[in-house]
């Protein structure tokens, strides 16, 4: 028995290398298909509803393509005309910077005796390599620009045939895993289904609550460009832990950098974006997602380091219902229970932190 489960494990880790080493070399079509297969599950309800209508399946696919793709370019262009005329200070940043440069140089110079002319020469090294990392950059955002462009186009290739062949490709796993396991196949499929569908509809809801009121608190507080760093910092909030903090830091950067006395609107940055959170991790995510994903900070945050080794940023931004349907399968296949429940978060229940225990932390203290 014993050895049986060391060979089944075995096997699993095999299995997993063997799927991570082709998820880094597929990557280029891998992160396009999965990103239309999540989409796929946001459209499918309305899909499904033109559908029973007597709407022909492929007219529907289309009807609904036609109108996701107006309004996403909707916003995408909204929001490429706001950076368009926002005019981002280059110059104004160059003088802040070359102020503040000087200020700490004399200060050095004088406290510590720093020798002005070593300064100088590292301060300029710095700027050049700044300068040509920047280039370099740049360089290969362009080279890359026609690879995106690709992928965003397959996408709407692969939702239309995802949708198209759904129930073909329900049948196909029925075949795969034979008659004795359609059941249990179907009743994977139906979790998958229902578990992805929420996330995934309650967290686009949930970013754009977060454009709103991050890009309304900007505005009152006056920081420039407060639409544009609003929407990026409600995307960014997707990426689990870290995502909100990246958010805030590039308004609290780009303050830092132009203007002259920065430290009152900066205090009011981090009030806005400390506001935000709160509503957004007790009431509105809790309301609107609830604890439907139900996966421990660890295994989150072990994910993301993966996914962003192998497919970078993008990866990071998919990993959540990655894992979700990864746990729903392995809570379903006989041998893969206790994998699931290492990457739940039931176990620790009575270790959590709620205001009964700080009530009896209290009552001891006293």
């Amino acid at each position: 028995m014993n050895n049986d489960r060391l060979i089944r494990t075995g096997w699993f880790l095999f299995i997993i290398s063997i799927v991570i080493t082709i998820f880094i070399l597929a990557k280029s079509i891998l992160v396009p298909f999965l990103l239309s297969v999540f989409i796929t599950y946001l459209l499918y309800p309305l899909v499904w509803k033109i559908e029973r209508r007597g709407v022909h399946r492929g007219v529907s696919i289309l009807l609904v393509l036609l109108v996701a793709t107006i309004v996403i370019g909707g916003v995408v262009l909204l929001l490429s005309i706001k950076l368009s005329n926002a005019t981002l200070d280059f110059e104004s940043i160059k003088e802040t910077l070359d102020t503040k440069t000087d200020a700490v140089q004399n200060m050095l110079e004088k406290k510590a005796g720093v020798n002005a002319n070593t300064m100088n020469y590292y301060v300029e090294k710095a700027s050049k390599n700044l300068l040509e990392g920047t280039q370099s950059a740049l360089k290969n955002l362009f080279s890359a620009t026609s690879t995106v462009i690709f992928q965003i186009g397959l996408m709407p290739v692969f939702i239309f045939f995802l949708l198209f062949y759904r129930t073909k490709t329900a049948y196909f796993i029925f075949r795969l895993v034979g008659r004795k396991n359609k059941a249990l196949a179907l009743h994977i499929l139906r979790e998958i289904s229902s578990v992805t569908t929420k996330y995934l509809g309650g967290m686009l809801i949930v970013v754009v609550i977060l454009a709103v009121l991050t890009s309304i608190g900007l505005l009152i507080i006056g920081v420039k460009h407060a639409v544009i760093f609003g929407s990026l910092a409600a995307i960014l909030n997707l990426i689990p832990y870290i995502g909100t903090f990246i958010g805030g830091l590039i308004p609290f950067m780009y303050i830092l950098f132009t203007s002259s006395d920065p430290t009152n609107l900066l205090i009011k940055i981090v009030v806005v974006f400390l506001i935000v959170q709160f509503l957004e991790n007790n009431l509105i995510t809790p309301n609107i997602v609830g604890n439907t994903i139900k996966i421990n900070p660890l295994a989150i945050i072990l994910g993301m380091l993966f996914a962003n080794m192998i497919w970078g940023v993008a990866g990071m931004l998919i990993v959540m219902p990655m894992l979700a349907i990864l746990k729903v399968i392995m809570r379903n296949v006989n041998g893969f229970e206790p994998y699931a429940y290492l990457m739940s978060n039931r176990g620790t229940e009575k270790h959590n932190i709620n205001i009964n225990l700080l009530d009896k932390i209290k009552k001891k203290i006293r």
